[in-house]
């Protein structure tokens, strides 16, 4: 509290930010200013965050009474909504949070609601408009250098692609998230997802490690409870029974705000009974019917980590969205014309910000392996003092574009592209 008896509301949001709900709580009971469209957004935080609905409600109020930097407080309403299960709303809020940026010109801001309706679109089940959306944040998190930003959108990405069962491509995203310092907040969050990514890439061991790291990171509420949500499915994945009721059981108790997590500790509760009950499934129905009510995510993403679980359910007539496995290296297609375009698979990868890296890949296609100095003659004229890092960036923006760090070799002084992935260049 400040000379003048008033909270400092940057400091409350530092709090917030650090996972301290409690002390944030707290710090603005201490100077209520119900008119304040910036407290009743951060008490609406802290609350929706200790478990309280009612913190929703201060959010949408603080909407309605924003007019400067309205599209933050339409952003936090858009993530809470999600949050609660109410995709359509979100969506909608998210919308209008981006209307904002864009009329601001925040480059930030746009990220962020990019990113949320990434989020919302994945939840409901809608997986090509959730990687638009996650690319299209991706691409203006590189052009525009939102180093703060990188590893949310890289999260998402990585969601999504768990969700599409490209598991390869999850593990990528996941792990670039986690790469460098980040706050406590950021590294849990990424921590989870790759944690979450080894687990469905049959690694659970190394999905344990990570994930009780965040779990020690994840302080209290909903973030706590999201923890060990992920971290029950992967204890059962290790077949440790007794550690997986156990973390389920705290988690329920921490996410009635919190509907996606929420789904999570629904299944590794039904693949308990399940695997108790193997004749009738002692419940596991009707704990993944209840799953399936709150949304399609990450309910189909749990398809790859306990297949037999599912194919029970189905066996028995309850259709549940899943997952298929996605082939390893889907084929590569370069559109060299007067718009260039970069296709994954079925998915078109959003080329801004990544420099000269298409160029890179075009040159390879068409010559083969050549000695670094002659690819850097060939895109820059000149391989001098400088130029071998600059190729090296290249390549990396290259691997970030496939997500896959095998997509371009470098075998001493020659560069060469994945001889395993399907490729074509076309005119």
């Amino acid at each position: 509290m400040g000379s003048d008896g008033r909270v400092d509301l940057e400091a409350v949001r530092l709090y917030l930010q650090a996972g301290r709900y409690m002390e944030a709580d707290a710090a603005l009971d201490l100077d209520p200013r119900p008119a304040d469209p910036e407290w009743l957004r951060l008490k609406g935080w802290a609350r929706w965050h200790l478990g309280d609905e009612r913190g929703l409600q201060m959010v949408e109020r603080a909407a309605r009474m924003v007019r400067q930097g309205a599209g933050w407080v339409w952003q936090d309403l858009g993530a809470l909504l999600f949050r609660a299960g109410r995709w359509r709303e979100a969506e909608e809020a998210l919308k209008r949070a981006l209307d904002h940026f864009l009329a601001e010109d925040d480059h930030l801001g746009r990220a962020w609601a990019l990113h949320g309706l990434g989020v919302a679109a994945l939840h409901r089940g809608e997986l090509g408009w959730a990687l638009r959306r996650a690319e299209e944040a991706w691409a203006l998190v590189r052009a525009k250098a939102l180093g703060s930003f990188r590893n949310r959108v890289l999260v998402l990405l990585s969601s999504v692609h768990r969700a599409r069962g490209e598991v390869r491509e999850a593990l990528f995203r996941a792990r670039r998230a986690a790469e460098g310092r980040l706050d406590p907040d950021d590294r849990a969050v990424a921590l989870r997802s790759l944690g979450t990514a080894f687990r469905l890439a049959g690694r659970p061991a190394l999905g344990k490690a990570r994930l009780e790291e965040a779990l020690k990171l994840s302080a209290e509420g909903a973030r706590r409870g999201a923890a060990l949500a992920e971290l029950s499915a992967c204890y059962l994945a290790l077949g440790w029974k007794r550690e997986a009721r156990r973390a389920a059981g705290e988690a329920l108790g921490l996410l009635d705000t919190h509907a996606p997590a929420r789904s999570r500790v629904l299944v590794v509760l039904a693949e308990l009974a399940r695997m108790e009950s193997p004749e009738d499934g002692g419940g596991a129905l009707a704990l993944l019917e209840e799953a399936s009510g709150i949304g399609p995510y990450p309910l189909m993403e749990e398809a790859l980590g306990f297949p037999e679980l599912f194919a029970f359910a189905e066996e028995r007539g309850l259709k549940l969205p899943k997952a298929r496995r996605a082939p390893d290296k889907p084929k590569v297609v370069l559109e060299d014309g007067p718009e260039r375009r970069l296709w994954v698979g079925r998915r078109s990868v959003p080329l801004e910000g990544s420099g000269r890296a298409f160029d890179l890949l075009a040159l390879l296609l068409r010559e083969g392996p050549l000695h670094w100095r002659e690819a850097a003659l060939r895109l820059w004229g000149e391989d001098g003092p400088g130029v071998r890092e600059r190729l090296h960036m290249t390549a990396s923006r290259v691997r970030d574009l496939l997500a896959d760090r095998e997509a371009v070799w470098w075998r001493g002084e020659v560069l060469s592209l994945d001889s395993e992935r399907r490729w074509d260049l076309r005119h």
